[in-house]
């Protein structure tokens, strides 16, 4: 049986940050102007229908909102299910194209031309992949989570005098084993994508077979990276908001009604007063994204690798 290094697969990310420093500042870049500036167009478009929520939700703070304010929410609310929708689809292309450009810089490290970007059939194919596996994930976790909730009920309700306590034990040893299940099935998936990289072509369930008995594996690797991104959040996350702070980011908010006063402004004034801080912040947040796309598919490029190759 084919096998593969734990830690080897795990670290794999920081070896293509240390290899290609530049092309991760490509991704940064990329993806800055992938993901802010849609953002930037969704806020001037939107920015009125987002405030208009936003006071009405404080307006209507302590008591049952008004069938004016409900009617008025539902309006803005509708306004912004077609632009979440192609937000996800966009984020989803974006997210194929990073993936493609860390497996490239994993499995072909010698087509480094534009950071190993690009837009092509394997981009595609991923892209569909991912919307497969998330619209497949939320099926199976509403499911779960309904198969729990029916049980816990039964559970409650014959249980008698005891019934609350056995109701929560139930729910919790329940969800224990649906994110159990969950975590398994995406596991044993975990080689869809660079098996649909590899071959241009959809690919998901395949994964099953490749991944056959290594399962034990397959997890260290999950629970490492796991760690390594948690540990750099809270590292970055530390130091953002420690600037924050102090260069008095958030002084506007301070004070009895500062967000409602901060918030009641026009869109256009409040990016001519924030876009200083969102220029700082979107850097370090594309580095840091860039840095996670790397530290997150990396491994999985190197599992693919060792399992075809050695088989």
């Amino acid at each position: 049986m084919a096998r593969f290094s734990v830690t080897e697969a795990a670290t794999a990310g920081f070896g293509v940050i240390g290899r290609k420093p530049l092309a991760v500042v490509g991704w940064a870049v990329a993806l800055a102007l992938a993901l802010m500036v849609p953002a930037v167009l969704c806020f001037l478009t939107l920015g009125p229908e987002f405030q208009k929520l936003v006071q009405l939700a404080m307006t209507q703070r302590g008591g049952d909102p008004s069938p004016e304010a409900m009617q008025q929410m539902m309006q803005a609310q509708s306004g912004m299910t077609a632009v979440n929708m192609l937000f996800w689809l966009w984020s989803s292309f974006v997210k194929a194209v990073f993936c493609a450009a860390v497996f490239r810089a994993v499995l072909t490290p010698g087509q480094s031309a534009w950071a190993y970007l690009r837009i092509g059939s394997r981009e595609m194919w991923l892209t569909l992949l991912l919307l497969v596996e998330q619209v497949l994930a939320m099926i199976a976790i509403f499911v779960l989570v309904l198969l729990v909730v029916v049980l816990t009920a039964i559970v409650a309700v014959g249980g008698g005098e005891s019934g609350h306590m056995a109701a929560i034990a139930t729910g919790c040893v329940g969800a224990l084993i649906a994110f159990g299940v969950v975590f398994w099935v995406a596991l044993r998936l975990s080689m869809a994508a660079p098996m649909t990289f590899v071959d241009n072509q959809f690919r998901l369930f395949e994964s099953w077979s490749l991944t056959r008995g290594q399962g034990w594996r397959l997890l260290g690797v999950a629970v490492l990276i796991v760690v390594f991104i948690l540990g750099l959040e809270i590292l970055v996350g530390g130091v953002v908001v420690g600037v924050a702070l102090g260069g008095g980011a958030l002084a506007a908010l301070q004070g009895p009604g500062g967000l409602e006063a901060f918030m009641a402004r026009p869109p256009l004034e409040l990016l001519r007063d924030l876009w200083p801080w969102l220029v700082v912040f979107g850097t370090v947040a594309a580095l840091f994204s860039a840095v996670v796309h790397a530290l997150f598919y990396a491994p999985w490029a190197v599992i693919h690798r060792a399992l075809t190759t050695r088989a």
